[in-house]
């Protein structure tokens, strides 16, 4: 198997298994709800290791439809907070992002919800893709440019309302630029 197959199996395992500790039975959670009495949701006791200083719940959660669905219907946004926070109360500590989705709106939602907790949990997100960091509007091909990235990461940080971004991934590989340069 190459790397990419390899990654491409770990990332839809991954994907797969952020909805396990949650039950289907449990209850819609409202925006008036305290997302702390949702009792039906089992917290999570496994950690992982990511590097030599990282340490994070062994379940993550991807936000990447937070903020519209494939059949295009906006989910309700106090709703999507819930769901974070109820994550991160479930014992939910790796929280994926990336300027691509929404775009940037789903990094608006995170560091919405996240705030309270932020130096209690990782983020990771993710740049290489083309867009107009003013509009948000998809340009033709890839762009991991330094100076490119550079503006991105700083959008990132203000969408996420925080002073670091713990893992950083180059969404797509750019072929136009050397994986040094990126570096």
């Amino acid at each position: 198997m190459n790397r990419r197959n390899l990654l491409k199996t770990v990332g839809l395992a991954l994907a797969g298994s952020a909805i396990l500790p949650f039950d289907s039975s449990a209850k819609t959670i409202k925006p008036e709800d305290n997302h702390l009495k949702n009792d039906n949701l089992q917290p999570l006791s496994n950690k992982r290791k990511l590097g030599a200083t990282l340490e994070v719940s062994s379940i993550g959660l991807g936000v990447q439809n937070m903020s519209r669905t494939y059949q295009t219907t906006i989910p309700s946004r106090p709703e999507m907070h819930n769901i974070i926070r109820t994550a991160f109360d479930k014992g939910v500590t790796l929280f994926d992002a990336a300027e691509a989705y929404g775009p940037f709106e789903v990094e608006r939602i995170l560091g919405e919800s996240i705030a309270p907790f932020r130096d209690k949990i990782v983020i990771e997100t993710k740049f290489g893709w083309n867009i107009d960091q003013e509009t948000g509007a998809r340009l033709p091909g890839l762009n991991s440019r330094p100076e490119h990235i550079k503006i991105v990461v700083e959008g990132m940080l203000k969408r996420l309302r925080t002073d670091r971004i713990d893992l950083l991934y180059q969404h797509r590989v750019d072929p136009q630029v050397p994986i040094e340069d990126i570096i």
